[in-house]
């Protein structure tokens, strides 16, 4: 039960963030849009949520980029940026 916890958590997670980010892109593109339709806007066709599959996607993209950075400053991957020749 715990595990299963802590998957859900996580999702939650990266899916709030992601739609963070898409919500600020969103207006800095213009488009006026709110958070909750980011989050629960339904398309009519197939039933599934618009956006919040986007946010979650971007949500996993931002993650990677931000481990990948963080390990790469802190000095975990050093084979992604050799200073030496």
């Amino acid at each position: 039960m715990e595990q299963l916890y802590n998957i859900v958590v996580k999702q939650l997670i990266i899916t709030y963030t992601g739609g963070t980010i898409l919500y600020l892109y969103y207006k800095i593109k213009g488009r006026k849009i709110a958070y909750s339709d980011i989050l629960n806007e339904v398309n009519p066709k197939t039933g599934l949520k618009k956006h919040r599959y986007k946010a979650f996607y971007l949500g996993i993209t931002f993650f990677i980029i931000l481990v990948i950075i963080v390990s790469t400053i802190a000095g975990f991957n050093p084979k992604l940026y050799e200073t030496t020749n």
